[in-house]
This record gives structure tokens, sequence and C-alpha cells, in this order.
């Protein structure tokens, strides 16, 4: 009875909790550690588009795009960058230049950090003493240019429930059973 219940009580805790559900990795096992003299360097320059989001130039040096190797064998010195809005990764980008669209990747408005990270055809990131090599720039996201709010799913409730009624429908047919 005891092993049951913790299943019961194991499944429960899994289906109730979304983080499971989408959980995810960047998919780096590296990180491609450079010197002051070898490392790229990158600025961002950010316009506001007139009809949503904003118009980004990373202008780098000594780097080399190389959307063509995109998960592919490290080269040193080529790659691609990752595009970070408020501290979460959206997207990967293949040349200097890309469309942040707001309405699409913003979760809230306001002033939030768009930051660009290089790393290497194999997605591990370039790094000078440690941290990551990009460029990084406040942007101030519109309120009338966000996402709308997504609802939650119902799933982990309803499997909440439905593993209840079972655990219920043992207890009541293992009672039965005993008399």
């Amino acid at each position: 009875m005891k092993r049951f219940v913790c299943l019961i009580v194991g499944c429960i805790f899994a289906l109730s909790n979304p983080t499971f559900l989408y959980a995810h990795t960047e998919g780096a096992t590296s990180v491609h550690e450079l010197t002051k003299q070898d490392s790229p360097t990158a600025l961002l320059d950010i316009q506001k588009d007139p009809t949503g989001g904003f118009n980004v130039r990373v202008k780098s040096t000594n780097f080399v795009w190389r959307p063509e190797m995109a998960s592919m064998q490290h080269v040193p010195g080529e790659g691609h960058a990752h595009v970070y809005l408020d501290g979460r990764k959206i997207m990967r980008i293949y040349n200097e230049w890309f469309h942040l669209n707001t309405y699409q990747f913003a979760t809230r408005s306001g002033e939030q950090l768009l930051s660009i990270e290089f790393v290497g055809n194999d997605h591990a990131p370039y790094t000078l003493r440690g941290l990551p090599i990009g460029a990084e720039q406040i942007v101030d996201v519109p309120a009338d240019e966000i996402q709308p709010t997504k609802s939650r799913s119902n799933l982990p409730l309803y499997g909440l429930i439905f593993l209840a009624l079972i655990a219920l429908g043992a207890l009541i047919f293992r009672g039965k059973s005993a008399k």
C-alpha cells in the first residue's frame, strides 16, 4: 500500500509542475575561452521600427558569421549569435542584421535588456575570462507591442484529478476486498 501511495503522490507532483513539461537545455557542453587579442567585439545599433519592434545591427570585428555551419564542428573565430531579451533566449542570428519583434518575444512592457552572445558553430559560447562575449543594450518596449498573456494549460490539473480518482477507487476496492 505504501508503494502505491508513493507512486500516486510522485505522479501528482510530476503532473502538477509545468516546469517538467517545458524543460530544455541550450545544448552547449563546453565554452571557447579566448584571449583579449583573439576575442571578437560587438556593438549594437538599435533603431525603433515604425511598424513595431526594433531593427538591430550587430557591428562586429574579429568574427566570421557562418550560418551554413550552425550545429557543426567548431572552427575558431566562426559561428553565429544567440539573442536574449530580458534574460530569456529568444532566437539565433546568422548575420549582423535582425528584427526584434517585440510583439512575438516581449512578455512585459518597459525597459528590458537586449543582449547578443557570440557562439561557435557548435553553440558553445565564446568567453573572455569566463564571461560571455557579445553586447547588450536597454530597449524600451511599448505596452501596445507585447504578446498577449497566455493562459496556463489545465493539463496538470486534469492529471491531478484523474490520479486522485484512481487512488480513491483503489482505496475503496482494497477496503471492500479486505472485508
